[in-house]
């Protein structure tokens, strides 16, 4: 069972991105949202179809420096935007009760139920090389 199936959030599919692109054979998208940025951002270019559309809202990768050819976009036909919310909702304060509206009923639902595995603290070491090497699907609490 992969990681799409064992969510309730309705995914067809979900790549790790250290396995990009090979992971998904070829295959191209209309929508790609990217909170990694860095070299993923722009493996995600040649991902889309044309007049796909490329969200950027974060930077994981801390890879500030990064940035994405024009002509990739030109000759792609595709649409690269933004979404900062850390500049967007301070701007626009009326925008977060329904948002979080909408959050909690997607926790009521039980659509927000991420895996939580327990690990002595003993083994932090191991819980972090698990989140570098992406092999962590859900979240790691360290238990004292």
């Amino acid at each position: 069972m992969g990681p799409a199936a064992a969510t309730k959030l309705p995914y067809d599919d979900i790549a790790d991105s250290g396995n990009l692109p090979d992971a998904l054979g070829g295959e191209k998208f209309d929508v790609i949202i990217d909170p990694v940025g860095g070299t993923v951002r722009t493996q995600s270019l040649d991902l889309l179809a044309p007049s796909g559309r490329l969200l950027l809202v974060g930077n994981a990768s801390g890879d500030w420096d990064h940035t994405i050819p024009s002509n990739a976009m030109w000759y792609g036909n595709t649409v690269v935007a933004g979404f900062n919310a850390g500049g967007y909702v301070p701007a626009h304060p009326e925008t977060i009760p329904p948002a979080a509206r909408a959050a909690l009923k997607a926790a009521a639902s039980g659509l927000l139920q991420p895996e939580i595995e327990l690990l002595p603290l003993a083994e932090a070491a191991t819980a972090h090389a698990r989140l570098e090497n992406h092999t962590v699907n859900g979240r790691i609490v360290l238990v004292p």
